[in-house]
């Protein structure tokens, strides 16, 4: 049997053909690194005002000159502000348009636990558009273990000392993409998710099959020509 390219056949007949369920974890997992790397430098942008100014905390608690470094802070948030960019609120609980925070609360808020229109949660979030590591739960709920809401991706981890073994990874929604997915529309890496219209290595609902492919291309290539 040989696989089928991506433009071979229209997305809406992929069903009926055999899949592959070795080439679809392998796109899964394709696909999840491509997550990572936009997920890690995303993260690493957005946070960046909120690890400058744990490091100035930090300095100034050890008694640390750091006048320049606060000169440098003023003038860049000076600069935000007179383009219109809002304030930023800092501290161990902060609220504002844009917060940053150990618990935030905002429209753009990001922090250990954040809440507001766009959260982005060291250990958890809930928001419109809502990205938690460790639980996340939004309208577009995006996490690494669990994810809640309408459309929600929870890619899960490696076990610790596993190759290709992996945890967590658990998304309840209308439309879930996980290790284990949970929703009326499910793309499952693995046996164990559940779905009205499933798409994983068990089940190939044409539904959910023309749906995902039509998003993510790449699994096109799981479906097989019978030899």
């Amino acid at each position: 049997m040989s696989q089928i390219s991506e433009n071979q056949i229209k997305t809406e007949d992929t069903h009926n053909y055999p899949l592959d369920a070795e080439i679809f974890q392998r796109t899964f997992n394709r696909y999840v690194q491509k997550f990572n790397t936009i997920f890690i430098v995303s993260v690493l942008l957005v946070s960046a005002p909120f690890i400058a100014y744990l490091i100035a905390w930090y300095l100034e608690q050890t008694k640390v000159d750091i006048t320049g470094f606060l000169r440098l802070w003023h003038a860049g948030e000076s600069l935000l502000l007179d383009v219109g960019f809002p304030h930023i609120a800092f501290g161990m609980f902060a609220s504002g348009i844009v917060s940053v925070s150990h618990f935030a609360f905002g429209i753009i808020s990001i922090g250990n636990f954040a809440f507001g229109v766009i959260s982005i949660g060291m250990f958890s979030s809930c928001g419109i558009i809502s990205i938690g590591v460790m639980s996340s739960v939004g309208v577009i709920a995006i996490g690494y273990a669990r994810a809640y809401g309408v459309i929600t991706i929870a890619i899960g981890s490696k076990k610790p000392f596993e190759k290709i073994t992996y945890m967590n990874g658990k998304a309840f929604g209308v439309i879930a993409i996980a290790r284990q997915a949970h929703g009326v529309y499910s793309l499952s890496y693995g046996e164990e998710g559940e779905g009205t219209y499933q798409f994983s290595p068990k089940y190939q609902d044409p539904e959910a099959v023309a749906l995902f492919t039509r998003w993510f291309k790449k699994f096109k290539n799981a479906f097989v020509l019978p030899s």
